[in-house]
This record gives C-alpha cells, structure tokens and sequence, in this order.
C-alpha cells in the first residue's frame, strides 16, 4: 500500500505541487485581503475620530478664546481703578455674565490673594483664593501677561465643578496691580461630550498638557482633575504632532483596549482626545472574516476535487502514453536518434531494412538508394567483393562481430575505411543483424603520417639545433661589439668630459696668472728706476716712500691673483682626481659641490646663463666624489645643450639637503624649454639623445643613470613638462654601498 502511494505521488508531483501553490496563493489572497480590510476598517475609524475631535478642539478653542476675552476685558476696567474698594465693588456690583452658559463666576484678586467674586449662580461675595495652582504661580511670577489654566476644582457655593483661567492686571507702567479670573463650567464641555460619546459609543476626554484630566465622558466626577502625567500614554501625546492616534489598553482607566485620536487645541495647553474600543471597531471585520473563511475554504475543497479528478485522467494518459513511447523507442525513437551510424541487414532477403540519419550522414546515400534488392549497392558500396564475402560468412556463423575492417565506397566515390561491428538480434522469427560503421580513415592517415613525422623529427631537430647554435654565436658577437663599443663611447664622453674641465680651469687660470705677470714686470721697472736714482745719490724720502707704497700694493695684487690661481689648481687637482679615479674616501658635500662648481664655472660663467645654489652645510658623506662630479658635470652640459638651445639667458639652481639620518638628497634644475613627455620615458637609456649626428652621443644621461644606481647606490628622477623647465632628483646614502664587484667611474 506505501509503495502505491510512493509512486502515486512520484507521478503527479507536478500536479500536486501546484495544487499547492494553487491553495497558498488563494490562501495566502485571503490573508492579505483580511488584513488589508482590517487596516481599512481602522483607517475609517481614525478618519471619523479626526473628524469628531477637529469638531471639538474648534469648540474647545472658541470656548477658551471667550472665557480669555472675557477677563481680557475685565483687566482692562481693573486696570484703571483708583480707589481700590469703591472701584472693585462697583466693578463686581455691575458685572453681567450676559448668558454665558460656560461661564461659572469672574473674580478680581488683589496681591494678597483676596478675590472678589462675582456670579450669576450666587451673591457677589469676598474669599482668599491664594492656595489655588493658578493664581499661586501669578503671584510668584508677576511680569507673566499670558493666559494660566488652573486645576478643575469644586465652587464652595454649590459644589459644581469648574476650570479656572486667569491672568495679570498692570497698570499703565507695566506694574502688577492685581488678577482676574473666570471659572469655566465643566459640566458644559461634559454635556456636549456625553451626546457624542453616546452616539458613537465612544470615550471622549479634555485634558491638559500638564497632565492632569479636565473632563472625561462618560462623566464621573473621579476623573476630574486625576493626574495622568506618569502614565507612558501621556509622555506618547506630549511628543507627538499636532493630530494623531495610537492604541493603548490601560489609558483613562480604560477596561478595553481603545483606538485613540486626539488633537492639541490651538493656543492653549489642551487636547481633545476620542476613543473606541478595537472590539467594537472590528466587529463587522471579524463577521465579514468568518464569511471570507468559509468561502475560501469552500473554493479550496472544490478545487482539490478538481485536481483530484486530474489526476486520475493523468493517470490513466500516463499509462497510455508510455505504451506507445515503448513502441516508438523500439523502432524508431532509439534507432533515428543514435549518434552512431546503424544498418538494420536482413540475410535472409539480402538487403539493408533501414538506415539511420547518421549512417545517411557518413556515407551521402539516399534512404532510397541503400534500402532495396542487393544488387542496387553491393556492387558499387563494397569495394572489395572478398572482404563483403568473408562479413557475410562472420554474420551468419558468430553472433556478434566486432572491427572488422573494410573498405567501402562514398557517394561521391572516395574510398573510406570503416571498422563494422554487428549484433544480432531476432524479429519476425528470423535473425536480423545491427551493423554500425565506424570510418577510421583519417584516424590511419593520421597514424601514417604520425610514423612519417617521427622519422623525420631527429634531422629537423638536429637541423634547427644547428641553426640555433650558430645564430647563438652570432648573437654573442653582436653583443659582445656592442658592449665593447658602449665602453669606448663612455670612455670618450668622459675624457671629453675631463677636456672640457681642463680648458675651463685654464680658462680661468688665464687672468689671475696674466694679472700677477703684469704687477711683477711694473714691480720690476720701478725697481730697476729706483735702483738707477739710487746709484746716482739723488733719491729723496718722498720717492723712498712712494716706491715702497707701489711695492705693497703690488705685492698684494700678486698675492691676491696667486691665491687664486692657487684655489683653482687645488680644485681642479681635486676634481681631476675624484674623476679620474674611483677613490672612495670621506668628504664634506657642500666643499666638494662648490669645488665641482668652481671647475665647471667655465660653461656658464661671462654668460647670460647663471647658477644659483642651496647647499646645506655640515654633511658628511663616505662615498665616490669623482662619480658626484661626473653627475654634476653632465647636468650642467645637458642644460646648457638641450634646456638653453636657442636662448641667451637662464637660471640653474643645484641645491643639497639631509633628507633622513642616512641619506642626503641633490637636486638640480633648470628653467630651460623642459623635456617632452614622450621622451621622459628614455631619458636614461643608453644612446638615446635628441642631438644625434650633431655631436651627441646619448650616453650622458645613462651614465648619471649608471654612477647613482651602481656606484653611489642611489636612485634618481627626472620630472619635466615642455616649456616649464626640468628637475633631476637624486637620492644616495651618505654611505656608499659596499661590494666585492661594482662598476667603477671609468677614467
């Protein structure tokens, strides 16, 4: 019995899974229908309680507004009194209350509290009002104009209940000379509201925002003047706009849960505040839910018969339908769809009964042309008649045949060479056969020329291995010229490098050594005339003294012009040194950097280009110096060559400084024409230069490259924009790498 269930619901799983989500979504409708009705139903019942407390906060203000402009006139006649007594019994004797049904009695207090009252219910009469709330906190705050609500309480007179208003009277200094109040009857609001909470079975109730009930229907007098201002409701109303509703099952001494509306009465400290219980709102809901329940589940039931009626048509289809699919997988569904080429033979009447689509496709016959008598193909497919003799003899004497190789012919007349494996199988009574083709023709063209490959592989790969080779040696050939030819045209720069340094120390040796030539040979003619004017006994004091004045001041001439012929030697002995050599020793950089400026001052100097720099002092350094002086060298050419091409003026400025305790930072720039942006990227390369056939060699640039990165163990930066000038940045230690092999600054 389970395992008929089991396969019953195998079967018509489909149909039971949207059964399913056939009855959830209608449940799932309803649910969202009650609830949408439920949420209208409360909608409706908020839009009615707005309506009805709109109603009575405009009454509730229109009130309010006349009991204030009430008093309001009677400070303004309390104000101008002059002698207190007489003026406020006249005042009280003359009050008419002109049929205000709201309006209980109208006081007049002086300072001390003394009230004076007047009223249509009860004689006019005097009494101390001092311990009322309202008129306590007027004393206490006698600058307050505004309008004080007070706490409901009982008239001593007849015990009705009242809401007292009140306010300061100032005389025409702004003083406070005195109070009025009015008493408002409660029992005129409770009226009005107990009709509209009988008609619409509801709670209605006026209370102060201080927290205190003013009057609550259905009237009880308990209610009057409880304090409410602890309870969260309350704090909820206090928070919240100017209208609005929530629900609460506690407010009020409520016994039910109520959907409350309320509204905060204009310009006073009040709110109106109407509520009904949920059960009585939802009443009609929940009878129309019950009769939304009992349709929906009606409309379920039926629709489960339905389905269970499809079912068993399903059912009895499904049997039906696999009958015949059983049928059609035999004979046709089976054999047409097989991705294998298939022929169904029959021996007994010596022709093919049926091919399938991918035997039509391997071999380009018509159905017509293979299925029919056997001499409509045998003598034209098989083409050789031994190898169709030898499979008809395996077929009739193995059951089943596999790979046998043949060679049948294609449409088209190509020869393909097929691998036919056969089964038999009976039909009829008689045995027939399944004979599936297999072309393995490319497959052997592929094995043969997979052997031809192979014997030709060693001698192709012994041929390119020769080829390689001696391409390889070629290769080392070039390179090794190549580099041989780099290092001549390094050496070349930098002799040329040390040239140019030699003709511009001599440059500049030439004027302190021509002027100290000239002040030796005056020194010497005047000696040689002072020498003859002595001999001849005729020399005088006064040409001693001049004589000797010359011989000083020339003397100091030579000296000043030797000393500096002196410096620049001992500079350019210096400089000439640290170049030609790869002596690493330790040296103070501002010294060394003035020293290679000194001697390079050739190329710029009695020009319009000029040098400025910024070197810090005290920064000592164990490093190469010669390799610094070839950097500095060669940023000075490359600005004067390339950034100044074309002008007669511009300003360099070298500037040095410690950026961290380890390393020290150069930086050399220029206001020159700058460098394009598609050439920033091959600055440092080797033989790149914009000069090429006039002059340059384009190694400058990588040898600056080559002497920060491998001798001074640095790294340098070029920034430069077109027209803007350019910026070389270089960063050494103050400490020179130390290795076992390192390129050296070539002589």
């Amino acid at each position: 019995m389970k395992e008929r269930e089991a396969v019953f619901l195998r079967k018509n799983l489909s149909l039971i899974t949207v059964t399913i989500l056939i009855v959830s979504a209608i449940l799932a409708q309803s649910y969202w229908s009650a609830r949408q009705d439920r949420e209208l139903t409360l909608e409706a019942e908020r839009s009615n309680a707005h309506v009805a407390v709109r109603l009575l906060e405009e009454h509730v203000a229109q009130t309010m507004q006349d009991g204030v402009q009430k008093i309001d006139t009677a400070a303004i006649a309390a104000a101008s009194f002059t002698d207190v007594g007489v003026d406020i019994q006249h005042f009280i004797n003359n009050y008419d209350a002109q049929d205000y049904r709201y309006i209980k009695a109208l006081r007049y207090i002086d300072l001390a509290g003394n009230s004076w009252v007047s009223s249509p219910d009860f004689p006019s009469h005097q009494m101390s009002v001092a311990d009322r709330d309202d008129i306590h906190f007027l004393m206490q705050h006698p600058e307050y104009k505004e309008v004080v609500i007070g706490s409901p309480y009982e008239s001593r007179y007849d015990s009705q209940l009242v809401l007292p208003i009140a306010r300061n009277v100032f005389d025409k200094k702004g003083k406070q000379v005195a109070m009025i109040s009015t008493d408002l009857r409660i029992a005129y609001f409770a009226e009005l509201y107990a009709n509209v909470a009988k008609e619409n079975n509801a709670m209605l109730a006026l209370i102060a925002n201080a927290g205190f009930i003013i009057v609550r229907s259905p009237f009880e007098a308990r209610y009057v003047n409880r304090d409410i201002s602890k309870e969260p409701a309350t704090h909820r109303l206090a928070s919240q706009d100017k209208e609005g509703s929530f629900t609460d099952p506690e407010w009020l001494d409520d016994e039910f849960e109520r959907l409350y509306a309320y509204r905060k009465v204009s310009g006073f400290p009040l709110s109106v505040v109407y509520g009904r219980d949920l059960e009585s709102i939802l009443a009609p809901w929940h009878q129309r839910l019950q009769t939304r329940a009992i349709f929906t589940a009606v409309v379920v039931l039926l629709l489960l018969g339905v389905m269970a009626m499809l079912a068993r048509q399903f059912h009895k289809l499904r049997v039906s339908e696999a009958t015949l699919r059983n049928a059609e997988y035999k004979f046709s569904e089976i054999f047409e769809r097989s991705p294998l080429a298939i022929s169904l033979v029959n021996l007994h009447t010596r022709k093919i009964d049926a091919v399938n689509d991918a035997w039509i496709r391997l071999f380009g016959y018509r159905q017509e042309d293979i299925v029919g008598p056997e001499e409509q193909y045998l003598k034209y497919f098989w083409v050789d008649k031994e190898e169709l003799r030898s499979f008809v003899s395996l077929l009739r004497t193995e059951p089943q045949i596999d790979h046998f190789q043949a060679r049948l012919r294609h449409a088209d007349g190509s020869i393909r060479v097929c691998l036919l494996s056969s089964r038999t199988y009976m039909a009829d009574g008689e045995a027939r056969y399944i004979v599936t083709p297999q072309d393995v023709t490319r497959q052997l063209a592929a094995e043969q020329d997979l052997l031809n490959l192979n014997a030709s592989l060693e001698d192709r790969v012994a041929r390119r291995t020769e080829n390689l080779e001696r391409s390889n040696a070629e290769l080392a050939e070039a390179l090794n010229s190549l580099q041989l030819m780099q290092g001549e045209l390094i050496r070349q720069e930098k002799l040329a490098s040390l040239g140019s340094l030699v003709a511009g120390v001599a440059h500049e040796l030439n004027t302190p050594i021509g002027n100290s030539v000239t002040v030796a040979s005056t020194l010497q003619d005047q000696a040689r005339v002072f020498q003859g004017e002595l001999q001849q006994g005729a020399i005088k004091r006064s040409a001693f003294n001049a004589f000797l004045e010359s011989t000083i001041f020339g003397a100091d001439v030579l000296m000043r012009s030797l000393q500096r012929a002196s410096e620049l030697i001992r500079s350019f002995k210096h400089v000439a040194v640290d170049q030609s050599s790869d002596m690493r020793r330790q040296f103070d950089l501002r010294q060394v950097v003035e020293e290679i400026l000194l001697t390079n001052s050739s190329l710029y100097a009695k020009t319009g280009f000029a040098m400025q720099t910024d070197l810090q002092a005290d920064i000592r350094m164990d490093s190469y110096p010669g390799a610094l002086g070839q950097i500095i060298g060669n940023f000075l050419t490359n600005s004067i060559r390339h950034g100044f091409e074309g002008r007669s003026s511009g300003m360099m400025c070298l500037s040095t400084s410690l950026l961290d305790q380890d390393h020290v930072k150069l930086e050399f720039r220029d206001n020159g024409s700058g460098i394009a942006q598609e050439h920033l990227t091959k600055v440092f390369d080797p033989f790149f230069t914009t000069k090429l056939g006039q002059g340059g060699s384009g190694l400058g640039m990588n040898i600056v490259y080559n002497l920060v990165s491998k001798i001074l163990g640095g790294k340098i930066q070029v920034h430069s924009e077109a027209g803007e000038g350019s910026c070389f940045t270089v960063i050494v230690p103050l400490i020179a790498p130390v290795a076992e092999e390192k390129t050296k600054p070539q002589p």
